[in-house]
C-alpha cells in the first residue's frame, strides 16, 4: 500500500470511536424523534375520535324529552278532566 493509504487508514482507525459514538446519537435521536410523531399523530387521532363520540352523545342528549319541566302538562282537550269529581283530603 502507498503511504497516503497507510496516513488514510490511521486517521480513520483513530476516528473509529467517535464516528460509531456518532451513528449512534443519530439513531437514538431518530427513533426517539418517530416515537415522538407517533405518539402525537395517536393523540391526535384519538382525541377526534373521543370528540366525535361526544359530539354524538350530546346530540343525542338533545333529542330526548325533557321530562323535569312540569309546564309541559298535557292538556285536556277533550274535557275529560272537568267530569271527575274533585278529592278532598279527610
Amino acid at each position: 500500500m502507498s503511504q497516503e493509504k497507510v496516513d488514510k487508514y490511521k486517521e480513520q482507525k483513530a476516528k473509529r470511536k467517535e464516528l460509531v459514538e456518532k451513528e449512534r446519537k443519530k439513531r437514538r435521536l431518530g427513533r426517539l424523534a418517530a416515537i415522538l410523531i407517533l405518539v402525537v399523530v395517536i393523540a391526535g387521532v384519538g382525541t377526534g375520535i373521543g370528540f366525535t363520540i361526544r359530539n354524538q352523545y350530546l346530540k343525542i342528549q338533545a333529542a330526548k324529552p325533557d321530562y323535569s319541566n312540569t309546564s309541559l302538562v298535557i292538556q285536556d282537550m277533550a274535557g275529560l278532566l272537568n267530569d271527575l269529581p274533585e278529592y278532598t283530603e279527610e
